[in-house]
């Protein structure tokens, strides 16, 4: 599972993914490539390095070692082709030779800096020897030549050529120049041959630069939205338990900072076996499970994640299930879809693999009857497999005896006269608090009457309240 596939379902991944600052789609590709991680030590390796470049970018004297480093990222050219090549033992021509023998130099100026920087990982392999290959007079030039000295043959045939005059022997000329092209393919394969064996090295650094690219990109998101290393919980699989202190959702504090508004951080705990969260309409149930969907994923892949502190024990999957779009490429309406997305993830469950499952509202779009016949059943379902999982509904009353929060919700204490609907975020508290009651709070006629709607009506609706 790389990547790519969690971009398309955990919402908020691809947004940070593209405030990431790499130089290109080479490097994007490697990004897009990497792999779900569910062991502890990788993950640990992997947020020493991270946290290394982190140190480092918070250091305000390196800055200029930072840039010089940044702006090599932009001069890595994309050699994938070329390395085929050298792999498949073709002959290059002179431009791939000349890819090479930058590439090569490039590597030298990587490790220089990465050693100024006190970046110790990701170490590249010493190109001395392509240097001296495609650099035979130590002239430390980038440009790429079929010098003389490569072979004898090679350099009687250019002086020959420079003592005879095209115009007045062109079929001479004509055959020295087909000479010199004979001479030049075998230095090109005597090249390309010797390169080919070094191969390996060429192909491991052209990866590690990029690996080195993502560490600091990484890194300066982890800077730019105040991301904390995760701590990786070590409960056994019967007993974890994940804790996060003042999780933020970077993609929704963006758009609130554009109109001079925050994200009120939320704290949360969840342990193996279902828990239900309930709140009124507008009180951030649902970006609750984005953003722990977000924060469980970005873990796995290596990532700082946003909050004061999270412990976040591994999983092999994450489902964030918000039953509100059709399957339009199967004429499936949104319930149809959700039902099948529920039944493909239970049976996972039942096959034993360890997933983290957020599902919003669950069969809302049935009638009320089915829809509490059908969340108590899986509530049920993921009691008998002990299955860490968040659920939000709008259901209440339904007799369950699992976990359930509850978003402490709107606030009305402070409006003063009529509420503005512009300023409603103002009075809500997105806090999660334990729910010993299970009723699911009833506020909507509240912020109604608040909001001005005729009083006659909420009196009328008020009459049907149960």
């Amino acid at each position: 599972m790389n990547f790519t596939r969690f971009a398309k379902k955990i919402e908020g991944l691809q947004y940070l993914a593209d405030k990431m600052e790499l130089s290109g789609s080479r490097v994007r590709r490697y990004l897009m490539q990497s792999t779900f991680c569910t062991r502890p030590d990788i993950l640990q390796t992997d947020f020493d390095i991270l946290q290394k470049a982190l140190d480092i970018l918070s250091v305000p004297g390196s800055m200029p070692e930072v840039m010089q480093l940044r702006h090599l990222f932009t001069q890595v050219h994309d050699i994938q082709g070329t390395l085929h090549a050298l792999k498949e033992q073709h002959i290059l021509d002179e431009v791939e030779l000349f890819e090479i023998k930058y590439f090569a130099a490039l590597c030298t100026d990587f490790h220089k800096v990465c050693g100024l920087l006190g970046f110790h990982y990701e170490n590249l392999h010493d190109l001395q020897e392509v240097q001296r290959l495609l650099d035979p007079h130590g002239a430390g030039t980038v440009s790429f030549y079929l010098y003389d000295c490569y072979s004898q043959s090679l350099s009687r045939a250019r002086e020959l050529a420079t003592s005879i005059d095209p115009d007045r022997e062109p079929e001479k000329w004509n055959s020295i120049q087909d000479r010199i092209r004979e001479e030049e393919l075998a230095v090109r394969e005597m090249l390309s041959t010797k390169l080919s064996g070094m191969y390996p090295l060429l192909r491991d650094n052209f990866d590690r630069i990029a690996h080195i690219e993502i560490w600091f990109a990484k890194a300066n998101l982890a800077k730019r939205y105040g991301m904390v290393r995760p701590c990786i919980a070590v409960n056994g699989p019967d007993d974890a338990v994940l804790c996060i202190e003042n999780m933020i959702n970077p993609q929704i504090a963006d758009t609130l900072g554009t109109i001079n508004k925050e994200f009120q951080p939320v704290s949360v705990t969840l342990k193996n076996g279902p828990c239900l969260l309930t709140g009124a309409n507008m009180s951030g149930k649902t970006v609750v499970l984005k953003t722990l969907a977000l924060i469980q994923t970005l873990t796995q892949f290596s990532f700082f994640v946003p909050a004061q502190s999270a412990s976040i024990p591994l999983v092999k999957d994450v489902f964030l299930v918000i039953g509100d779009k059709q399957d339009q490429y199967r004429g499936l309406s949104s319930f149809a879809a959700e039902m099948l997305q529920l039944d493909r993830i239970m049976a996972d469950i039942r096959q034993g693999i360890r997933l983290l499952l957020l599902v919003d509202e669950p069969a809302r779009t049935t009638n009320p009857a089915e829809g509490a016949a059908i969340l108590c059943a899986l509530v049920e379902f993921l009691e008998h497999y002990n299955t860490m999982s968040l659920i939000s509904t709008h259901y209440g009353d339904l007799g369950l005896s699992c976990r359930k929060l509850r978003v402490s919700g709107f606030n009305p204490v402070q409006v003063k006269g009529r509420l503005d609907p512009l300023m409603m975020n103002e009075y809500m508290d997105y806090s999660l608090t334990e729910d010993k009651e299970g009723s699911v709070p009833m506020e909507a006629l509240r912020i109604a009457r608040l909001l001005g709607v005729d009083d006659a009506f909420i009196e009328s609706a008020q009459r049907y309240v149960k």
